[in-house]
């Protein structure tokens, strides 16, 4: 069964916070939903992707209920196209937005997750060598974050405790996503490479939000900022220093 939060709420996820663009509508538990790897063609794509999902559906934009968005940390762009078009939709519709952490829909998307694994770090591309990392603790189905993202270009301390008490021969430690050059070779070896996000994983945690009172109006539908991440507000700074007193 999906979250719960009313009778037949119908949903709408979008994820576009990486190379690919994952978009899912729930009617009750019925789902649509569809995953293209679009590299950077997002602006393009995904709209005519919702559009043939209430197609498929055979419902109206204007039936959404509740809508719920990748809202970062992650690329750049691609965080923004989601969240601009959760909140146009929103907005359309009257309904509320639940933003969702990048990281956390990855985690809940690696569908071949180990039983053994209780800790997943998980890698998002930021710039450069820059990565935004974040810990969580638990297993499928009830994953929780140990340690919020953080933008990071070397290992932060929390990464070089959870290597030091864990013991990586028994795979309970994973790393899933990108792999910083910088990462040290003890993760190096557990390492899953990229999962894919799926829209489908964020139903659930939405109705529960939701049903919780933890969804936003449309004009609160931000993307997540990490301290550091914001080119924007840097060249606002600097562009507020440079003016004369």
């Amino acid at each position: 069964m999906l979250g719960y939060a009313g009778p037949m709420t119908v949903t709408l996820c979008i994820d576009t916070s990486t190379s690919h663009c994952s978009v899912a509508l729930a009617i009750g538990d019925d789902v649509f939903a569809d995953t293209q790897r679009l590299e950077r063609r997002h602006n393009q794509e995904v709209i005519p992707m919702l559009d043939a999902l209430y197609q498929r559906a055979g419902l109206a934009v204007q039936s959404t209920e509740l809508i719920s968005f990748s809202a970062g940390p992650g690329g750049f762009t691609g965080v923004r196209i989601a969240a601009s078009v959760a909140q146009g939709i929103a907005m359309a519709c009257a309904c509320n937005v639940v933003p969702q952490r990048c990281s956390d829909i990855l985690v809940r998307s690696w569908a071949q997750c180990p039983a053994t694994v209780q800790q997943v770090v998980c890698a998002v591309p930021s710039r450069a060598q820059s990565f935004y990392l974040s810990a969580h603790v638990g297993g499928p189905g009830r994953w929780s974050q140990l340690y919020a993202d953080q933008l990071c270009d070397h290992p932060p301390q929390w990464l070089l405790d959870l290597v030091q008490h864990n013991d990586l021969s028994s795979s309970g430690l994973a790393l899933i996503g990108a792999r910083p050059s910088w990462l040290m070779d003890e993760l190096q070896a557990c390492s899953h490479g990229e999962v894919i996000p799926d829209a489908q994983t964020m139903i659930g945690e939405a109705r529960t939000a939701h049903k919780e009172g933890r969804s936003v109006g449309p004009e609160f539908a931000l993307p997540i900022y990490v301290q550091g991440d914001s080119p924007w507000r840097k060249r606002q700074n600097a562009e507020s220093s440079s003016q004369p007193f």
